[in-house]
């Protein structure tokens, strides 16, 4: 089993659907999914090796021997569930059709009734992937669950999302647990947030949101990969961009200069590089740039 370049795709429905895996349930489950191509017109009997899967999770296979029965079986057992509260519907599933186990093999074949969730998905466009590799390093099932509904928003226009805490709760299974939000914090967003930015290469911040006196949503915000830059980061240099050719004010040499190049710094102050001598000039913040620019339009004219 080559996992190096395994990808995840499923559904934006099975994303948000409510589920209550254990981590090595959700693991095994995750790399099953991983062998469907988002092409395929139909499910085949996939085989995982035990062993191939040991070195995946870097454990011994002896233990995992002991487990697969227990974790086919949650499997089989558990299902997913997505409500639509307006419309008073929902839909349930057992993700499983079969699961049998011999001579170090595990033989899974998923439910046919799970057709839209993981076949054709690159016809829909509604769905969501992650790598195989860097899902299976989360060792907390809310992390492994936060870790998809930030994923599932990475492209998007704006990269963030609003959920309830009530529909946050419900799709991690904890619908009944945690009614503290101090709690909940420490124990789900907080573990989650931590266990991502160290394992994978997901980026996010959050920050929760009052309705009245008591905490309602979670925004999750700043969604982005690491190493490249965050939606806050593109803004910026849009900003920037924008001033380029501009004509600006510096106050303490009393001069005019035109922008060659302009970058911000750590401390959030602004380097602007004239375009005629290639001095370089220091703005201390946003202000102080934006107002030196507009006394220079103002000098010719221009407002």
């Amino acid at each position: 089993m080559k996992t190096k370049d395994l990808e995840v795709y499923q559904a934006n429905s099975f994303v948000e659907s409510r589920q209550s895996y254990t981590v090595n349930e959700k693991r095994l489950l995750s790399t099953l999914i991983s062998f469907v191509k988002p092409t395929d017109e139909e499910f085949s009997e996939y085989e995982i090796s035990i062993n191939d899967w040991a070195k995946m999770l870097k454990v011994n296979p002896n233990g995992l021997y002991q487990i697969a029965d227990e974790i086919t079986t949650g499997l089989m057992m558990k299902i997913v569930a997505i409500k639509d509260p307006k419309n008073l519907r929902f839909k349930k599933w057992h993700v499983l059709d079969t699961a049998e186990y011999e001579d170090g093999i595990l033989r899974l074949k998923l439910d046919k009734k799970m057709n839209d969730i993981f076949l054709q998905l690159k016809a829909s466009k509604n769905y969501t992937h992650y790598e195989l590799m860097e899902f299976v390093g989360l060792t907390s099932t809310h992390a492994q669950r936060i870790y998809e509904l930030v994923k599932q928003y990475q492209h998007s226009k704006q990269r963030k999302r609003k959920v309830t805490i009530e529909e946050l709760k419900i799709m991690l299974g904890i619908e009944d647990k945690y009614p503290q939000f101090k709690e909940f914090r420490r124990k789900v967003l907080d573990v989650a947030y931590k266990q991502i930015h160290k394992n994978t290469t997901l980026r996010y911040e959050w920050k929760p949101i009052k309705k009245g006196r008591s905490y309602h949503e979670i925004e999750f915000y700043e969604i982005h990969i690491n190493g490249k830059e965050s939606p806050t980061e593109i803004q910026e240099r849009a900003f920037l961009e924008n001033y380029i050719g501009e004509e600006i004010y510096h106050t303490e040499f009393n001069t005019y200069l035109t922008i060659t190049q302009i970058e911000k710094n750590k401390d959030n102050t602004y380097t602007v590089i004239d375009k005629f001598d290639g001095a370089l000039y220091l703005y201390q913040d946003k202000k102080d740039l934006q107002e030196c620019i507009a006394k220079a339009q103002m000098q010719k004219g221009l407002i």
